[in-house]
């Protein structure tokens, strides 16, 4: 989700019920050293208690000088990506290359415990490949360490993003620990969300990619998980309208050439599912400004009262998931 999740986008998914978030991915090696652009990361509009800083390193003394960092700029909740299969990560020995090294993975984390005075979570995946599944043992080493809560995406790193999440795995994880599990991949529906979430034992479900076009998804995820409806997805002028809010906190925080070029994919993504949302698309990409790309949006998605604008006829499809950590 480097990228998506900055503060505007938070505060986006927030009107849509999301109840916690995460910062995007943290170098701690940069933080230690004083990267200016990477501190810059920590100063945040939008922090509060429902917001953690992510970090990803492998020397405990850079993730301790880190999260120390953080939590002088705010931050209540540090979490370890040793989930993360990107290759200039790993090939640092960060992310899910810890799942190869335990003994660095258990000094790295009781190093954060030992500074971090909130909460400590960290995100893991079921192995390094087929041959190295050691999710159970890595959950026990993460639970031993201290960590608060556990986040477990079931797909080994050789698989990325490719084949099935196996959620056997997830439910054998929450068996298995007494800290809080939560379960992440594959979700794509309301109703997938919360068979997930009771299915599993988990303690909560963690979506990431399918909010990026639907963030109404923690609305209707946590009406699912409470026993009641979803309800409708919003009407095409109100993903419109919460598309402009967010154009709004870009500028503000960002600046006008930063926003207009960021806010392209959020307004693409928002199209999903639409009639004509190709040509908008299309149209997005030659808007060169924030009042260019605001005409756009408005013209596409339509006003409240009225009906939708260019092929944006009817109601948004529900591609939708559930989060929330009690």
């Amino acid at each position: 989700m480097a990228g998506v999740t900055d503060a505007a986008f938070r505060q986006r998914l927030r009107r849509n019920g999301c109840r916690r978030l995460y910062t995007e991915m943290v170098s701690a090696a940069a933080l230690h050293r004083g990267n200016r652009r990477t501190r810059g990361y920590l100063q945040v509009p939008d922090g509060g208690e429902d917001l953690g800083v992510q970090l990803f390193g492998a020397v405990p003394e850079e993730l301790a000088s880190a999260a120390e960092l953080a939590q002088e700029a705010g931050f209540r909740h540090v979490d370890l990506n040793m989930g993360c299969p990107v290759r200039k990560v790993v090939r640092t020995g960060a992310g899910a290359a810890l799942l190869n090294d335990l003994g660095r993975a258990e000094a790295c984390l009781r190093g954060l415990r030992r500074v971090v005075r909130g909460i400590l979570s960290v995100k893991i995946r079921a192995g390094w490949d087929e041959g190295s599944i050691n999710f159970l043992e890595v959950g026990r080493l993460a639970e031993a360490s201290g960590v608060d809560l556990v986040t477990f995406h079931p797909r080994t790193r050789a698989q990325g993003y490719g084949g099935r999440a196996d959620w056997g795995m997830v439910r054998a994880l929450a068996a298995d620990l007494s800290v809080p599990v939560v379960g992440n991949g594959d979700v794509t529906s309301a109703r997938e969300a919360a068979a997930r979430l009771f299915e599993s034992g988990c303690q909560g479900v963690m979506v990431g990619r399918a909010a990026q076009g639907a963030p109404w998804l923690f609305r209707q995820g946590e009406r699912l998980a409470g026993g009641l409806e979803p309800g409708p997805a919003p009407e095409p002028w109100e993903i419109g309208r919460d598309l402009c809010m967010q154009l709004e906190d870009q500028v503000r925080w960002k600046g006008t050439a930063v926003a207009t070029f960021e806010m392209r994919k959020f307004a693409a993504w928002g199209a999903r599912g639409l009639p004509g949302a190709a040509e908008f698309r299309r149209r997005l990409q030659t808007a060169a400004d924030v009042e260019a790309l605001r005409r756009e949006v408005e013209g596409y998605f339509g006003t409240a009262g009225g009906s939708p604008g260019g092929a944006a006829r009817g109601r948004a499809e529900g591609r939708v998931g559930l989060a929330g950590i009690p």
